[in-house]
């Protein structure tokens, strides 16, 4: 069995971690995105509770 390229390994110690930064730093974005939007809504609806959308299927 063959090593795998120094030059590889290389690559492959930066790009995997900083791939993971960026997946999770999109997440949080999108996180963020998503509770601005719901805050934006509760304050729209004069603090109204909403129901969840699943709450009829029980």
């Amino acid at each position: 069995m063959e090593t795998i390229p120094e030059g590889w390994l290389q690559f492959l110690f930066v790009a995997v971690p900083v791939l993971s930064l960026v997946g999770t730093l999109m997440g949080l974005r999108t996180a963020r995105r998503l509770e601005k939007r719901r805050l934006r809504e509760a304050l729209k609806n004069d603090g109204e509770t909403r129901e969840r959308s699943d709450s009829k299927l029980g």
